[in-house]
């Protein structure tokens, strides 16, 4: 009996040390594990930067791609009073000025007016003396001819780019078919009446070419109209700032390591930069915040030059430190260069 109590003691001292342990490790574990937890990055507190501020060339440009066409169609009438003897060109063919068009049979002739592209013929039989003409008046006998001696391309413009084009405006063309050469145009007309599409509307801005040679109708080229432009700014990346306006502020690393907030003025700015017009020298230091790649939502900045602004762009700079259409397709933006 005596033995059979003490086995029963000692069971039940092993069964309750058993349940403490057990007991023990459900408090003590999830602890752990939530202590190891805290100790990991948060992806969504994002990583520090630090820069040194230097200087960019910053551009605020409206661009766009677009089909190079004549600029001027000459529409030349054939003499009602003569007879046609030979009509000299086809539609399509490439004709220079003072180019025989068209002979008479009384041996004078219809010349080209200009350089270019002959477009329609529309050449009646009684003219040519193969029909009769009844004394019905009809339309002109007329030959049209698209010059290339004025060559234009045309952008669609969103309506909040307007206030920022004017006439004579100059832009930079690249003809994708002659990358090697550079062309340059001014705006020649702005369109007074846009269309309304998806809750906003876009204008017709033509460009005309300064130079025509080799470029051909027909042709895809890609536009860029500087509005405003600033070389050797004072620049942070965009993210550097918060807020916006007059709230607009910095974060610099006094040369002890500590840290203030500076208030800054906002100047030019594109999708990597922007320029600080006060409150910051090249050469001082900032940190600033940017989220990973694991986190959502905004990358940071101030309000109102992120993604998606209204054509700013910029040129190579001295930054230390920062990682900165068929025709008639609506101006792009924010592309840094």
């Amino acid at each position: 009996m005596s033995l059979q109590r003490k086995s029963k003691k000692k069971t039940l001292v092993i069964v309750s040390a058993i349940l403490l342990l057990a007991l023990a490790g459900a408090i003590v574990v999830p602890r752990y594990l939530n202590a190891q937890n805290t100790n990991t990055i948060d992806p969504s507190a994002g990583e520090t930067r630090t820069v040194t501020v230097g200087t960019q060339d910053i551009r605020k440009v409206i661009s766009g791609s677009g089909q190079i066409v004549t600029g001027d169609e000459e529409t030349l009438t054939l003499d009602e009073d003569k007879t046609v003897d030979e009509v000299l060109v086809a539609e399509g063919e490439a004709v220079k000025t003072g180019q025989a068009l068209v002979t008479y049979t009384n041996g004078t002739e219809l010349e080209a007016t200009c350089n270019g592209i002959v477009g329609t013929i529309a050449i009646s039989d009684s003219s040519t003396g193969n029909g009769s003409n009844s004394g019905n008046t009809a339309a002109a006998d007329t030959i049209t001819i698209q010059s290339t001696d004025t060559l234009v391309t045309q952008l669609s413009v969103n309506e909040t780019d307007l206030q920022n084009l004017k006439i004579d405006q100059a832009a930079e063309i690249t003809i994708n078919a002659l990358t090697d050469t550079k062309y340059t145009g001014k705006v020649s007309k702005i369109s007074e009446t846009g269309t309304y599409a998806n809750g906003s509307s876009t204008f017709t801005v033509t460009i005309t070419l300064d130079k025509t040679e080799n470029v051909k109708i027909g042709m895809s080229a890609d536009v860029e109209i500087v509005t405003a432009s600033v070389t050797s700014a004072v620049a942070v990346p965009i993210e550097a700032v918060t807020g916006s306006g007059d709230k607009a502020a910095v974060t610099v690393v006094k040369s002890d390591g500590t840290t203030s907030t500076v208030s800054v003025k906002l100047g030019l700015a594109n999708d990597a930069y922007v320029q600080i017009t006060s409150g910051l020298v090249a050469g001082d230091t900032v940190r600033y915040t940017v989220k990973t790649s694991a986190s959502s939502g905004n990358t940071g900045g101030f309000g109102g030059f992120g993604s998606g602004g209204t054509g700013m762009q910029g040129m190579g700079g001295n930054m230390p430190e920062r990682s900165g259409n068929s025709g008639n397709q609506p101006s792009r933006a924010n592309q840094a260069q």
